[in-house]
């Protein structure tokens, strides 16, 4: 699993030295547990093939993003997602799966979620320099069946 996850942040680290995007997020699941999230990303999203690194962290209420004391997050849901991307000018429509990885900040430990899960996601980017997106993501199982979790996802970002 190690060894896995080194050869992720290796070729993410190669895919940023050319091309990135960093980005804030913000979504809601529309099912599931209902509650919203915050994240950031960081990776190439372009046309054909992409990588993109994305965290996350669930809140109770979106009130509490004010109270956020981001000393105190213990868990953050990494998902190193796989896209492909078709280009429409200054648009992108692109699609990407990923496995759920739980990052322990405490205890700098990383934990597959599930080996039968893993988010996929479909999205729209729009504009260049300063880029807005949205997307919807779903969970699914390795036999592509949706559980029924969806999610909305919006933000904001500046790609290089």
């Amino acid at each position: 699993m190690k060894k896995i996850l080194v050869l992720s942040f290796l070729i993410l680290g190669f895919v940023l030295a050319m091309s990135f995007e960093l980005s804030v997020l913000g979504g809601m699941e529309l099912s599931g547990k209902n509650r919203p999230y915050i994240g950031a990303r960081v990776g190439t999203l372009s046309a054909g093939i992409s990588l993109m690194l994305e965290a996350y962290y669930p809140l109770s209420t979106f009130e509490q993003v004010q109270e956020l004391d981001f000393t105190q997050i213990q868990f953050v849901e990494l998902d190193p997602y796989l896209y492909i991307g078709i280009p429409i000018g200054t648009t992108l429509i692109y699609a990407g799966t990923a496995p759920i990885i739980i990052f322990d900040i405490v205890k700098t430990d990383f934990a597959i979620y599930s080996y039968e899960l893993f988010h996929a996601k479909v999205g729209l980017r729009f504009g260049s320099g300063i880029v807005f997106f949205i997307e919807g993501m779903t969970t699914l199982t390795t036999s592509f069946q949706t559980l029924g979790i969806y999610a909305v996802t919006a933000g904001i970002g500046i790609g290089f």
